[in-house]
C-alpha cells in the first residue's frame, strides 16, 4: 500500500512512517514547506520520499499525496495559551478538512487522523476513561476545544466524501525524534528545570512515541471506520510520574505537592517573563487549569486489534533520552543529571554522513535558556 504521512517530520508522524516501512508500505512523507531543509527527508538514517505542502495550499496536498492509497494524517499544532489559540484551531480543525478533501481528489480511500485523548475529558477521580465518554464541563484549554473540533470535521468530512477515516487519540506522547519542544515532552523539561521538584496532584497516561506510531498503522490496517481509538500507555499519577523522571536522571524529589492555584500562578508568571523575554514559555495557564484532574484513559479497544505499550518507565527514558541532547535543555542542567542505563539504551545510535566543519549549518540552533537565578548545589 501507499501510504502518505502527513507532519511527517514530528514525533508521532515521524514514528508512523517508520513503522510503515517497516511493515512493507511504500511511504510518502508530507512535510511543511521549509528552506532550511536540504536534500531528501531522512528518518533514523533511512531516506524516505517526501513531498512539500502546507495545510492550507490544497493544489499542492493534491499533488503531494496523488498516487496513495492511504493517508494518515499527523500535522497538528500541539500549543497551549491565548497568543496561538487562533493558529490552532485553524490548523487543527481547517487543515484537517483541507487534507481529507485533497486525500478523496487524489483517489485515496481511508484515512487515519491523529486527535487526542483529550477529546474524551478527565475525572476528578483516578478512574480510566473510555472512547464512549466526552469531553465535559471541566478546563478545557482552546488546544482541547479544537481537537474536539477536528474529530467533528473528520467525520463530517469523510461521511461527505464516502472516505473511510478512523480516529487516532494518542494519549501524553513522550519521545522523539523531536526538531520542535512539543508540550508533552516538556513535562518532563520542566521538572528537570525545576529547582523545588515540586509535583501535583491528580495524573496523566504516558505513552511512548514508538508505540503511538504503531498504534497508527494498526487502525490504518484494521480500525473499523468512523471508530475513535484510544492510544494509551500507562495510567500514572503526577508524582509517580516525577520520581520516574528523578530515578531515570540521577536526581532528588519529588517532594512538595503543588496545588491548582499555585500552579496557575506560577505559570502566569512564567508566562509573563516569557514575554518579556519574547520566547515561548515552559508552562502556561492553560495547563495550570487541568492540575488536580486525572487524564486516565483505557485503551482496550486499540488491544483488541493488536496494539501494544510500553511501561510509563520506558517512555520516560525515551523522553530523557532525546532531551539530553536536545538545545532546550541547558547546559547547567544537563551537566547536574545522572542517567540510568536505561536512558541511554532508549535511543538507537544512528549513523550519518560527517558536515563540512566550513559551511554553515542547515540547522539554527533554538536561542539558549540562561540558568536560573537560585545557586547551585555544590558537589
Amino acid at each position: 500500500m501507499r501510504v502518505a504521512v502527513t507532519g511527517a517530520t514530528g514525533m508521532v508522524g515521524s514514528q508512523v512512517a517508520l513503522a510503515a516501512l517497516d511493515a512493507g508500505h511504500e511511504v510518502v512523507a508530507v512535510a511543511r514547506p521549509d528552506p532550511g531543509r536540504r536534500g531528501p527527508l531522512t528518518l533514523a538514517g533511512r531516506e524516505v520520499p517526501s513531498a512539500t505542502a502546507a495545510l492550507t495550499d490544497p493544489a499542492a496536498l493534491r499533488a503531494a499525496l496523488a498516487g496513495c492509497d492511504a493517508v494518515v494524517h499527523c500535522a497538528a499544532v500541539y500549543a497551549f495559551g491565548d497568543a496561538r489559540a487562533a493558529e490552532v484551531d485553524q490548523v487543527n480543525t481547517d487543515g484537517t478538512r483541507t487534507v481529507l478533501e485533497a486525500a478523496a481528489a487524489a483517489g485515496a480511500r481511508r484515512v487515519v487522523v491523529t486527535s487526542s485523548s483529550v477529546t474524551r475529558g478527565s475525572n476528578l477521580l483516578p478512574r480510566a476513561r473510555s472512547e464512549r465518554d466526552e469531553l465535559g464541563l471541566e478546563p478545557a484549554p482552546a488546544y482541547y476545544a479544537s481537537k474536539v473540533a477536528q474529530e467533528a470535521v473528520t467525520l463530517e468530512t469523510g461521511g461527505r466524501l464516502g472516505l473511510e477515516v478512523v480516529l487516532a487519540l494518542p494519549t501524553v506522547v513522550l519521545g522523539g525524534p523531536f526538531n520542535r519542544l512539543a508540550p508533552s515532552n516538556a513535562i518532563v523539561l520542566r521538572y528537570l528545570l525545576d529547582p523545588t521538584r515540586s509535583t501535583f496532584p491528580g495524573g496523566c497516561n504516558v505513552v511512548d512515541a514508538r508505540d503511538v506510531g504503531a498504534g497508527h498503522l494498526t487502525l490504518l490496517e484494521q480500525g473499523v471506520a468512523g471508530e475513535r481509538y484510544l492510544l494509551g500507555g500507562e495510567d500514572v499519577s503526577w508524582r509517580m510520574l516525577h520520581t520516574l523522571v528523578s530515578d531515570l536522571a540521577g536526581l532528588p524529589g519529588p517532594f512538595a505537592e503543588m496545588d491548582a492555584g499555585s500552579a496557575w500562578a506560577v505559570s502566569a508568571a512564567a508566562e509573563w517573563w516569557a514575554g518579556v523575554r519574547d520566547e515561548r514559555p515552559l508552562t502556561t495557564r492553560d495547563e495550570a487549569s487541568t492540575v488536580g484532574r486525572f487524564y486516565w484513559y483505557t485503551s482496550a479497544k486499540a488491544h483488541d486489534l493488536g496494539y501494544a505499550a510500553r511501561p510509563a518507565r520506558a517512555a520516560v527514558a525515551a523522553s530523557l533520552a532525546w532531551l539530553a541532547v536536545s538545545p532546550d535543555l541547558p547546559r547547567w542542567a544537563r551537566e547536574g543529571l545522572r542517567l540510568h542505563p536505561e536512558v541511554r539504551a532508549a535511543r538507537d545510535l544512528v549513523a550519518g554522513p560527517l558536515g563540512d566543519p566550513s559551511a554553515d549549518s542547515a540547522v539554527s540552533p533554538r536561542p539558549r535558556r540562561s540558568p536560573p537565578t537560585w545557586p547551585r548545589r555544590r558537589r
